[in-house]
């Protein structure tokens, strides 16, 4: 067994113990030193007790499926698979018991995964799926292609053509018309095109532009600051503080993500690992931060992030496990 599958069967084990005896202050304390001796241990514990608690949460909806349908009946599958041949013979009861934590656990995840996605679509005008690319054709002839896992709605009026972006990011190449201006907003950033095709994406913490070609001017409405300025290969991080962060790069790089390229140039590990997010469908988790802070250069195929992530990670010395079909962990 390597490290990975050891602590998230330590991991299950502890999430048995403590629900069964809660007030048991041995098993708390036990509990905490196990947390305490690797970093990696409260990783595992909290994607895995975060899915499991919010079983309460999802009940009533959950209740009114058979217990081997959809999801549940994936995760059970790939679990039995994985279970097979393992302490069965010992221990048969824990075995199912902790069969059940973990594929419930999953199967819950999927749920509270799938809430958002469906809101989503209700606003959007435009979206697309994991791993899917998809250019929109607005009405005043500009596009704006979609990354995977992105989202974006559009209201066009006489004096302006807003988007707003909703989720991941979009490129953009604008018709210019000086009476209708073309205004991209993501959070409160907003992106006003002089004659540009440029990049906009939306991060939980920063929301980051990029120019192809032309000039954007970029606000940020809620800090009351100074606009920024960007032409071809410049490219700004906002974060949530309102601080901003600017770099430059051959215009060509901008939004390689369009032709289905992951470039990196002196990039952090973990920067690279989140441009390939969208494209799988499941979790991915960096249990090392040493390992997320490493530096790599190079371009990756995202239409498998598996395989891209392993050719990253393993010339480092670190390893890629696969605990489910919906979860990729990144360890040392």
């Amino acid at each position: 067994m390597d490290d990975a599958d050891r602590i998230l069967d330590e991991a299950t084990d502890w999430l048995l113990a403590l629900t069964e005896r809660p007030g048991d202050r041995s098993i708390r304390a036990r509990f905490q030193q196990w947390l305490a001796a690797d970093s990696r241990h409260g990783e595992v514990w909290e994607s895995l007790n975060h899915s499991y608690d919010l079983i309460g949460k999802t009940q009533p909806q959950m209740a009114s499926q058979r217990p081997e349908d959809g999801a549940r009946t994936r995760s059970r599958r790939w679990f039995r698979k994985r279970e097979r041949g393992r302490q069965e013979a010992k221990h048969p009861l824990q075995t199912f018991r902790k069969r059940r934590v973990l594929a419930v656990a999953a199967s819950v995840a999927l749920a509270v995964w799938l809430v958002p996605e469906a809101m989503l679509a209700l606003q959007a005008d435009h979206r697309t799926d994991t791993g899917e690319l998809y250019i929109a054709k607005l009405e005043d002839r500009s596009t704006a292609q979609l990354g995977p896992s992105s989202a974006i709605r559009v209201s066009y009026a006489e004096g302006e053509r807003r988007i707003d972006l909703l989720s991941g990011q979009a490129l953009f190449q604008v018709t210019p018309n000086k009476s209708r201006p073309f205004r991209v907003h993501a959070d409160d950033v907003t992106v006003t095109v002089l004659g540009t095709g440029f990049d906009v994406r939306r991060l939980p913490s920063t929301t980051e532009v990029g120019v192809q070609h032309g000039r954007v001017r970029v606000d940020r409405s809620a800090h009351g600051a100074d606009p920024v300025f960007l032409s071809a290969g410049d490219l700004v991080a906002v974060g949530e503080d309102g601080q901003t962060v600017t770099d430059h790069m051959a215009p060509q790089l901008i939004a390689s993500w369009a032709l289905r390229e992951v470039s990196a140039r002196d990039r952090a590990v973990s920067d690279v690992i989140d441009d390939l997010r969208p494209w799988y469908r499941g979790k991915i988790l960096v249990t090392s931060k040493a390992l997320g802070k490493r530096r790599v250069n190079g371009v990756y195929d995202p239409s498998n992030p598996s395989k891209a992530i392993r050719s990253m990670i393993l010339p480092l010395g670190g390893a890629v496990t696969q605990i489910t079909p919906w979860l990729l962990v990144i360890h040392e």
